[in-house]
């Protein structure tokens, strides 16, 4: 009789799966060891994923969507744009700086040179997510609380504004996490600093608005 494979069933050998390689390390976390966990066969595992790099391709996919999901729900936090971009440099630090994130980039920087899969893991799961925080920057754009500019760019100024060197010195143990002031004075420099590249002088707007609101009016 042909396996019934499950979504629910899927989710949890990759919740299992990211615990094992986040404690043990991917190289030294086996197929088998995984299915012992689960409490299944190899077989069970294998039909879900034909390899144990699939299984953490879908580990990272997992793991980034739902940190992106964290961080763009609450963007913008308020009407107050400098302070939703303090509160959102603060969410992208604390969690690049985390376990998990520094544990996935030692997985992937780990593979042979011949391996594609940190060309997969940037291409198919960092970069669409970056899209998505670029898509909210253009939003701002459309309702004019940003100038009109290219989103992409506008993103990665945000990013480097606020990434300093945290995760280098994180990812080679130089620092144990983030320190909070540190982080605080960081992206409270960087919402500054878009906001002066990028930031529209909402006075003038408004005076450009009511001008174009009488012309309109006088000429009807």
């Amino acid at each position: 009789m042909a396996r019934v494979r499950t979504e629910e069933k899927r989710d949890e050998i990759v919740r299992i799966a990211a615990e094992l390689f986040e404690r043990h390390g991917f190289e030294r976390c086996s197929m088998a060891a995984l299915s012992e966990r689960l409490g299944g066969s190899k077989a069970t595992l294998y039909g879900y994923f034909a390899s144990k790099e699939d299984l953490l391709r879908a580990v990272l996919d997992c793991e980034v969507a739902n940190d992106a999901d964290h961080m763009l729900r609450d963007f913008p936090a308020s009407d107050d744009l400098r302070q939703s971009l303090i509160l959102l440099g603060t969410a992208y630090l604390n969690k690049r700086m985390s376990p998990i994130p520094v544990a996935n980039i030692r997985m992937v920087a780990s593979q042979p040179a011949c391996s594609t899969m940190g060309k997969d893991f940037y291409q198919n799961i960092i970069r669409p997510n970056f899209g998505r925080l670029a898509t909210k920057f253009e939003e701002l754009m459309d309702h004019g609380k940003l100038k009109r500019a290219d989103p992409c760019v506008v993103l990665m100024h945000w990013k480097g504004l606020n990434a300093w060197d945290f995760f280098e010195q994180r990812l080679l143990g130089a620092i144990d996490g983030p320190d909070p002031a540190k982080v605080k004075r960081a992206v409270t420099l960087a919402a500054d600093a878009v906001l002066k590249l990028y930031g529209v002088d909402e006075r003038a707007t408004h005076v450009k608005t009511k001008k174009t609101a009488a012309a309109r009016a006088a000429a009807v």
